[in-house]
């Protein structure tokens, strides 16, 4: 696996604007972590701590940088699907 830096500008009230994709083994992006105000310990809190990583920053356009974050929210969303599914068949189980 392989983080790949990537920033843009500052949004409008200041906050930064900087993440990591990370590629699996087969070159394909997996998902999108959020830098914010953490730096490289944000690849940790996303549970990637030994993950490589490159050193170089690629500056995007702020559009490109909402699309990744789409992409990390979109991965997240299914999860929950995927809980709350689990959830529902348990309780159809249990109304039998």
């Amino acid at each position: 696996m392989l983080a790949v830096y990537i920033s843009t500008t500052n949004d409008t009230s200041g906050n930064p604007r900087r993440g990591w994709i990370i590629f699996d083994d087969t070159g394909h992006s997996s998902t999108f972590i959020d830098e914010g105000y953490l730096g490289k310990a944000a690849l940790a809190q996303g549970g990637f701590p030994t993950i490589a990583r490159t050193y170089t920053r690629i500056n995007v356009t702020p559009g490109e940088y909402r699309s990744w974050m789409k992409v990390r929210k979109n991965k997240r969303g299914s999860r929950r699907a995927k809980r709350t599914s689990r959830r529902n068949k348990r309780t159809s189980r249990r109304a039998r």
